[in-house]
């Protein structure tokens, strides 16, 4: 059974979720999760983590895991990845194409190429007519920000498997739902603390992703101050009124190349998918379904009837993404 569970751990500002998955045919298990409250301080410079604090919470958070569930999937900020996609010559062989692709983005990098991870997938493109190059999607994050988390990782008592970006395992999510519920023209917003993502994939190009540098923060800003119902539903109602401003600008540039037909709904995600009125001025204000949309039930759940009923689904996509990610990385033979 440990051999094939994969833990998804998004480390937060204000807490570390945790989500265990088992592969079951076509489908997914979920087998356990986890969420722990950290301080912010838990961050140092730049992207970085502390090392004592953050191995001293991991551990506290595999005390509380199923057996079995140390290969771990984690995540690194969108913010502190550098994304291109880049041309390559479609003649060359596997080791030449990486060697072209880290050449390539070695001209376009602000950082030393020996300071970069780097990983790379081929774009789709509908095409079928035979073309000189082909187009990669490159990643790259500074090598301190991805092992300040493996290594943290690694102490506590994990096995590192996958260490990725938030957007990649809401596509993955995005992915299992639009499968689910036979939406392909449904789009992901996962509302954060800092930020919030917009995602949905598609078939034959790569997928659509942006970040809106607006999250839940804002709201618990100067919330002493602001100590009245009235107004923090005066502030509440401004966030939400900001979010979707930003929200229906990204909305236009997306319909623009995909189409005026191209989106009927919207799924939110994330710790503020459940802001009051927001799902209900999405659908007023921009004529789009909007609902939240809980992970879990994307899965065969095998949490116990009274964790169920304590947990808010929503809240786990990312750490669920991520656990989706690493049984992928997996089964794809990258381990024996």
């Amino acid at each position: 059974m440990g051999k094939s569970l994969v833990t998804g751990i998004d480390i937060g500002h204000y807490s570390i979720k945790a989500v265990v998955l088992k592969p079951a045919g076509d489908s997914y298990t979920l087998i356990g999760c986890k969420e722990l409250l950290i301080t912010e301080d838990i961050f140092s410079d730049n992207h970085t983590l502390d090392y004592q604090k953050i191995v001293k919470k991991l551990k506290e958070l595999r005390k509380g895991l199923p057996l079995f569930s140390h290969k771990v999937a984690i995540s690194v900020p969108d913010n502190a990845v550098i994304s291109k996609v880049l041309q390559i010559d479609s003649d060359l062989q596997a080791p030449e194409k990486e060697f072209a692709i880290y050449q390539a983005f070695s001209h376009q990098s602000p950082f030393p190429m020996e300071e970069l991870s780097l990983d790379f997938v081929k774009v789709m493109k509908k095409s079928v007519s035979r073309s000189s190059t082909v187009s990669y999607q490159v990643y790259a994050t500074r090598k301190d920000v991805v092992e300040s988390r493996a290594l943290a990782a690694q102490k506590a008592g994990f096995l590192p498997i996958a260490v990725d970006v938030q957007i990649h395992s809401l596509l993955n999510i995005w992915q299992l739902a639009s499968r689910a519920q036979h939406r392909s023209d449904w789009m992901l917003m996962d509302v954060g603390h800092t930020q919030t993502a917009l995602c949905i994939d598609f078939t034959d190009k790569a997928p659509f992703h942006k970040e809106i540098p607006l999250g839940c923060q804002w709201l618990s800003q100067d919330r002493v101050m602001s100590g009245t119902n009235a107004e923090l539903a005066d502030k509440n109602e401004r966030f939400v009124h900001e979010l979707i401003e930003r929200l229906q600008r990204q909305l236009q540039l997306f319909t623009s190349v995909n189409g005026a037909g191209s989106l009927a709904g919207i799924w939110l995600s994330g710790g503020g998918a459940d802001t009051p009125m927001l799902a209900q001025e999405i659908s007023r204000r921009l004529k789009l379904e909007c609902e939240i949309l809980d992970p879990f039930l994307l899965f065969n759940n095998k949490l116990a009837k009274r964790q169920q009923g304590e947990l808010s689904g929503q809240s786990f996509s990312t750490a669920a993404g991520l656990a989706l990610r690493g049984i992928e990385w997996l089964e794809s033979s990258h381990v024996a």
